[in-house]
């Protein structure tokens, strides 16, 4: 009878676990952002230079200028993200080590206007990634 409890006390415990209620963001509505274009890069010395272009039309829901998010892996390990605000088309990475592999996955974002806490105030496009080896 013991052992019977004790499952069902553990049964029960694993059940209720999994029926959590998360308060996360529930909803991205709205048109999606295109991804940046024509991305490229060139090696200057220590420094690498990315360019390219932001997309030609910008949903109307999103508030002008948008930002653009670059995720930096080297040798595939997480080295970093930077933001840049007011619309840049180009970033420069330093210290570039010619020995080293490294990936660049640039996106577009944008905040929009929401009050509702179940929807996010921003939205980003699909990344465009550049590899370097």
């Amino acid at each position: 009878m013991k052992n019977k409890i004790i499952c069902i006390v553990i049964l029960g415990i694993v059940l209720v676990s999994g029926c959590d209620r998360y308060d996360s963001i529930d909803s991205k509505p709205g048109e999606a952002i295109p991804p940046v274009t024509n991305l490229e890069y060139s090696i200057a010395g220590e420094e690498v230079h990315l360019n390219w272009q932001l997309p030609a039309t910008i949903p109307g829901d999103i508030i002008k200028p948008v930002s653009v998010f670059i995720i930096i892996k080297v040798d595939g390990q997480a080295a970093g993200e930077r933001l840049i605000e007011g619309a840049p088309t180009n970033y420069i990475y330093a210290p570039y080590d010619s020995s080293r592999a490294y990936q660049f996955t640039v996106k577009v974002r944008g905040e929009v206007d929401s009050s509702d806490p179940g929807v996010s105030h921003l939205r980003y496009s699909l990344g465009q990634t550049i590899s370097i080896e």
